[in-house]
């Protein structure tokens, strides 16, 4: 609830005393109460013998009677349908006599009693993660309460009270000496002064009207949506409301947001680009906005220390566990940085950066041999170089897990590092003033046409305060490590204290701290593949490639590299890879790199040539399928190896259908759309070609033979049987049973034991051909076996492979048997351009050596162990996990809504999914009805990365949404 004046509690009335008033003056008869919480007022709940619920509000002595009216008034104005969209604000019940404001003498004391509708929901700050969505709803209720509000008029005789915004540094001066820590009040005075420079600048020119002024996380209430998320659903408490700047709204919403989170301005920024949807900024509140916010949070920490040595109210204590944490940030971010991110959010105009003066300094550290890092996903490199760290750029060493539980990552460079193997001299690029020195850095000032300070850090030098140096004298050495960043501003050089910034606030460091490359003589920054944001990646997605061709995520990140079972974004950030068996044995595998360079450089051509490569690829392919599977026809792709497959068995047996699992996916060609039911059954398609024949899905989860059934795999493996003998009566027995191996799209669905040998022998009682489509599961993933048709203890007739037998490469494979393959060869020649050529083989090759030599199957199998015990325990405390389902490797976790009727939890899949990537964690839906996040991570993913990607699973599950 919100503050008023006093600080001392009430004498409480007691439960009966409150029904007694409830009964002889609102005629209302209470069953039930529950106190709510409140610094001054007497709040409490009260369960009605209608079965609804109101809330009771006994005021402090002396409450003005015409000012609560006034306030009901305001709620009546924020209450009418629409205004603030589907947000609630509580009605006031009126008493017998008609009044909603009734004066009660009770032990000598008046008190005003009132009672007003229940609202449902949580607060914000019992919720334990706050979304962009819901951050951005809160920004737009803001801007709907000043709309709505905008007919009252100001409440007669009132001027101001202790929370009106504009009057922050009087009630701040009022209680700044309970605060006992000097680096707080340091804090609390730097940020006041803020304040004071931006209302003396534009306070003037800022509107003026009544607000509800407390918008805080206690007085907002969040339910759940049909989406799965949380959103605002009601505005509690109009107590502290009053006429006063407009922006206060807005300023007090983005206060209280920018708690709980180790990145306040981009919490705030999403409150701002919710507020900006719907009302305009001014520019006098787009100026102040920042310093009003930040100095709101001064007042909150510093009142409630005030009233905590008085009396110590609970709901104060828990106000500052967050509150100083949050000042701490906001006092090392300069004004400057706080205003260039209100901008960005508001969608207004941003003051270019200017150029940077002193361009052509001398270059500071003579005789050092400079390169540049390597890039963010490779090792550090090791040798007599000095290494060049650029400005605002991720690179090795500042790589880190992308999360939101600590914040977003501060991976950017302030600045430029020299990293050097040996100590350095290092001279002043321009003349210079040295500013400080009993601080961690050295500062000096430039004087020119602009004033620059520049910050070095790791540097020994002897200058003091004052000294002058020319372009070109020593001013110190550094041992190892150098860091130079250069402002615009003497505050931020000496208050800032970064070294890295996160990049959601890049461009407003970047006007504050330019890039001082040319300013210490080292020339401009190269341009590159960094000018590419995600944003511009996206964009040119969007024009250039047709809206079928999809990407992940709602916000995907820009990939710029990747290494074993992590993928790098170009902000230094790093992903866990749980769902990318493309790269088989891991990104960027040094073995396959080496490979794929080595044979570029000697011979790449086409698979009609003879070169022994080719040779002795399939020579190590055949080697690991049984007998009599010996045959190989190399492709491009999976759904080219499926497609030929179907065509080799249709022209052998001279038959057209075709047998399919229901829900099975098996590439994009025509032909292979017309067999994959997951594609022409679902959005956009079209049904099944005539020749293309269904049986059942053997999925023991949702089918009638379960987990519990010995014999399901018997059980399912009869509508195998009876589709072939329906197609034999016919007259059009099938040509091919074509079924993966584990069904990967359908949503990882591992068939019953027996379930493959007694379909194969129906199919093949018919004279037809059986293909096991291994592009999923292939290469040892299972860990038990190489191949996934080896777990079901058959041999098929014809087999195909893709996704992992080039590690990323586009190559694929089919393999038959010799007998096959000689009657495929009716006189027409095949041939595939790219299938085979000597790139693919060696890359193919270098695969298989890194499966065998590095262990990699039986690695598959212990870190699929762990992987599937840690996430049946997730199962056991999440009612969200319906099944999980794991075969080495190769996993799935089914969500569902209710574990009885098993209704699949699509959205909260994709909500899921979001919230994992957002916490570097990679995995996405699939399944019939996307609700099964597939799990099918490189083999380089160890038991220890399994335990990281079910801690932070666990996590996100246990948030509110």
């Amino acid at each position: 609830m919100s503050t008023v004046e006093s600080s001392s509690p009430v004498q409480q009335w007691s439960q009966a005393s409150i029904a007694e008033v409830l009964a002889q003056e609102f005629g209302l008869r209470a069953v039930a109460q529950s106190p709510l919480g409140g610094e001054v007022d007497q709040n409490v709940a009260v369960d009605l013998s209608d079965g609804s619920r109101v809330v009771v509000k006994i005021s402090s002595p002396g409450a003005d009677a015409d000012e609560i009216r006034w306030r009901q008034g305001l709620q009546a104005l924020a209450g009418r349908p629409g205004v603030l969209g589907s947000v609630h604000v509580a009605t006031a019940v009126a008493a017998c006599n008609g009044d909603t404001a009734v004066a009660i003498d009770r032990d000598g004391t008046r008190r005003i009693v009132t009672v007003q509708s229940w609202l449902a929901g949580r607060t914000l700050s019992d919720l334990n993660s706050h979304s962009p969505q819901l951050r951005g709803e809160l920004g737009l209720t803001a801007a709907r309460m000043v709309q709505a509000l905008a007919p009252a008029t100001r409440l007669p005789g009132a001027t101001t009270h202790h929370w009106d915004v504009l009057r922050s540094p009087e009630a701040i001066a009022d209680g700044i000496d309970a605060v006992e820590d000097p680096s707080r009040q340091a804090q609390v005075r730097r940020i006041v002064g803020w304040f004071d420079r931006a209302m003396d600048s534009h306070r003037a020119g800022l509107p003026k009207s009544v607000v509800h002024q407390d918008l805080n996380d206690f007085n907002v209430l969040a339910r759940p949506g049909t989406d799965g998320r949380h959103h605002v659903h009601a505005v509690l408490d109009f107590a502290d409301a009053l006429y006063t700047v407009r922006i206060g709204e807005l300023a007090v919403a983005v206060a209280y947001s920018m708690l709980r989170t180790a990145n306040p301005l981009s919490a705030a920024a999403a409150v701002i680009r919710g507020y900006a949807a719907e009302l305009e900024l001014t520019e006098d509140e787009l100026s102040v906005l920042y310093p009003l916010a930040a100095t709101r949070l001064c007042v909150n920490a510093v009142t409630w220390m005030k009233r905590c040595a008085d009396s110590g109210p609970s709901y104060g204590h828990e106000r500052m566990k967050h509150t100083w944490p949050a000042i701490a940030l906001l006092a090392t971010t300069p004004p400057e940085v706080g205003e260039f991110v209100v901008r960005s959010a508001a969608g207004a105009p941003v003051e270019p950066g200017r150029p940077v003066p002193g361009a052509g300094g001398r270059w500071l550290a003579p005789g050092l041999d400079l390169v540049p890092f390597a890039p963010a996903h490779e090792p550090v490199g090791r040798d007599h170089h000095a290494r060049l760290g650029r400005h605002l750029q991720a690179d090795a060493g500042t790589v880190v897990r992308r999360t939101t539980a600590s914040g977003e990552a501060a991976t950017l460079r302030l600045g430029v590092e020299i990293a050097a193997s040996r100590p350095f001299q290092v001279v002043a690029p321009h003349a210079a003033v040295v500013e400080e020195r009993d601080t961690p850095y050295l500062i000096l000032r430039h004087e020119g046409a602009e004033t620059i300070w520049s910050r070095w850090t790791g540097l020994d030098s002897s200058l003091s305060a004052g000294a002058s140096v020319a372009a070109g004298d020593p001013i110190g050495d550094a041992q190892a490590t150098l860091r130079v960043a250069i402002f615009r501003s003497h505050e931020t050089a000496r208050v800032s204290g970064r070294q890295l910034v996160a990049p959601s606030e890049a461009p407003a460091w970047a006007i504050v701290s330019p890039d001082p490359s040319e300013f210490l003589g080292l020339g401009a920054r190269p341009g590159g593949a960094t000018d590419w944001t995600a944003d511009k990646v996206l964009a040119t997605r969007n024009v250039r490639f047709a809206r079928s061709q999809r990407s992940y995520y709602d916000r995907p990140m820009n990939l710029v590299g990747g290494r074993g079972a992590w993928l790098y974004d170009e902000f230094g950030r790093g992903y866990l890879d749980a769902m990318n068996n493309v790269s088989h044995v891991g990104h960027s595998n040094p073995r396959v790199v080496e490979a794929a360079t080595a044979q570029l450089r000697r011979l790449n051509t086409n698979s009609r040539f003879l070169y022994p490569g080719i040779a002795e690829y399939a020579e190590r392919l055949t080697a690991l399928l049984p007998d009599p599977l010996g045959v190989v026809f190399l492709v491009c792709s999976g759904s080219e190896a499926n497609d030929l497959a179907v065509r080799i068995a249709r022209t052998v047996t001279g038959r057209s259908d075709v047998l399919v699992v229901d829900g099975a996916y098996h590439g994009n060609t025509s032909v292979i759309t017309g067999l994959s039911p997951n594609r022409y059954k679902g959005p956009g398609g079209t049904g099944p070609d005539p020749t293309t024949h269904e049986v059942q899905q053997p999925n023991r989860y949702r089918g009638p033979f379960g987990y519990d059934d010995p014999d399901a795999g018997s059980k399912y493996a009869a509508d195998v049987q009876r589709q072939v003998d329906r197609l034999t009566a016919l007259g059009t027995p099938p040509a091919a049973f074509l079924a993966e191996s584990a069904m990967g799209t359908a949503g990882s669905i591992f068939y019953p034991d027996g379930y493959l040998e007694r379909a194969h022998a129906s199919v093949r009682s018919a004279g037809a051909l059986c293909i096991a489509d291994e592009v999923q599961v292939g290469f040892g993933r299972f860990g038990d076996v190489f191949w996934g048709f080896q777990s079901q203890g058959v041999v098929p007739d014809i087999v195909t492979m893709g996704k992992p037998i080039g590690n990323g490469h586009p190559m694929a494979a089919v393999v038959t048997t010799r007998e096959i393959a000689d009657a495929f060869d009716t006189g027409m020649r095949y041939f595939n351009t790219f299938g085979g050529n000597p790139v693919s083989c060696a890359i193919g090759t270098a695969v298989l050596d890194e499966i065998s030599e590095g262990g990699l199957q039986a690695h598959a199998a212990e870190t699929g162990r762990v992987f599937k015990d840690r996430l049946d325990e997730l199962a056991g405390r999440h009612e969200l996990i319906g099944d999980v389902r794991a075969h080495g490797m190769y996993l799935g976790i089914e969500l569902v809504r209710d574990r009885v009727t098993k209704e699949p939890a699509a959205r909260e899949a994709l909500v899921l999914s979001e919230l994992m990537k957002d916490e570097g964690m990679l995995v996405y839906p699939t399944g019939s009805a996307g609700n099964v996040l597939k799990i099918k991570p490189p083999l380089a993913f160890t038991p220890a990365d399994a335990e990281l990607f079910t801690e932070v699973l666990d996590e996100v599950l246990t948030r509110d949404w």
